[in-house]
């Protein structure tokens, strides 16, 4: 990842737990995206923005002038065209790291798809969610599905072809015949956004394993009240479509690599310069005796050229091996090499 493209997430992979291998797992994931409407038209900007390396838009719909008042994307000249196409377009410019594709039939079971890493029900009918939770079974996919009705939204990870996980159908089993669309129901724009932005964070924190995302989180939230809660999901023994499933759930591991870590013992052994990006009071109340070169966490960036210019082993400590970790995956991610954790506890 260049400079360039790594500067643009910067801010996110400031975040405790998030670091350059997360990022590239982001940069790596592939998903499916069915349906570019209201959650649709809020999530997939945010999936974009955050480095998502290639996301598919599947939406056979045109542009209506009663869409645009919670679907943002979109334009009023833009009328009559094809939602997952204009979509597209719209990703790309947000964020040219990324791949956006547009698929413009309407999905079925006949549907040659791709492998995912991950399905994105956005869609607005319960014929179609079903659907989906039964594509997501058979190719062994998780899907975070989400809708919207009204000024109440829902938003859940399922992965029913794990034999311990839930599928939509484990918490839909009987699916009203009788359900309104937005335009019988009416729906308030900023609902239809909220929900897309949650179903967008769950999105990325799955990807990235962070927190609880995991088949079996369910969400409600009631944004007429401004109320959330937060359900816990288990399979249902006696589910019509994924009962029978044998498979093991499997968390993706592609984000998850280790930093080595070395004690000061074993450093003392090398070749090396300590890289303490500890801030400067830190360093004055506890300092770190040899070969040492003070560089803040927050002035890494501008001062990269520094530590590229050397061309010795580089250890990298801070007061409790958090911090350290992000400059080093920083400067793994720059394409630099010969570079390593000092724990700070060894000293």
């Amino acid at each position: 990842m260049t400079m360039a493209k790594f500067q643009r997430y910067e801010r996110q992979m400031a975040l405790p737990g998030i670091g350059a291998a997360h990022q590239d797992a982001l940069s790596r994931s592939k998903i499916l995206a069915v349906g570019a409407g209201g959650l649709g038209a809020a999530s997939l900007p945010y999936l974009a923005a955050a480095g998502i390396g290639e996301i598919h838009i599947a939406d056979h719909d045109t542009i209506s002038v009663t869409n645009l008042h919670r679907q943002t994307i979109y334009q009023d000249a833009q009328e009559d065209e094809n939602k997952a196409e204009c979509a597209a377009r719209y990703l790309m410019a947000l964020n040219p790291d990324i791949k956006a594709q547009a698929i413009t039939d309407k999905i079925t079971r006949d549907s040659d798809l791709a492998p995912y890493d991950l399905i994105l029900d956005g869609s607005d009918n319960f014929e179609t969610k079903t659907l989906l939770n039964d594509i997501s079974i058979a190719t062994q996919t998780p899907l975070i599905s989400a809708s919207v009705n009204q000024f109440s939204a829902q938003c859940g990870i399922f992965a029913g072809y794990a034999h311990d996980r839930p599928c939509y159908s484990c918490m839909f089993s009987e699916l009203p015949d009788d359900a309104r669309n937005c335009n019988d129901a009416g729906i308030l724009g900023t609902a239809a956004g909220m929900a897309g932005i949650t179903q967008a964070h769950i999105t990325l924190q799955y990807l990235m394993g962070l927190h609880d995302a995991q088949p079996g989180l369910f969400l409600t939230m009631d944004y007429a009240a401004m109320r959330m809660q937060k359900l816990k999901l288990n399979k249902d023994s006696a589910c019509k479509s994924c009962a029978e499933q044998n498979h093991s759930w499997e968390q993706p591991m592609f984000f998850q690599q280790k930093t080595e870590m070395i004690s000061m013992a074993e450093l003392q052994e090398k070749d090396h310069i300590i890289v303490d990006v500890r801030n400067d009071d830190e360093v004055a109340a506890d300092p770190i005796s040899g070969n040492v070169l003070h560089i803040p966490l927050p002035q890494l960036a501008g001062r990269i050229d520094e530590l590229e210019a050397q061309d010795t082993l580089l250890a990298f400590v801070c007061a409790g091996n958090i911090r350290s970790v992000k400059a080093q995956e920083y400067c793994a991610a720059r394409g630099m090499d010969n570079l390593i954790v000092l724990d700070k506890f060894s000293i």
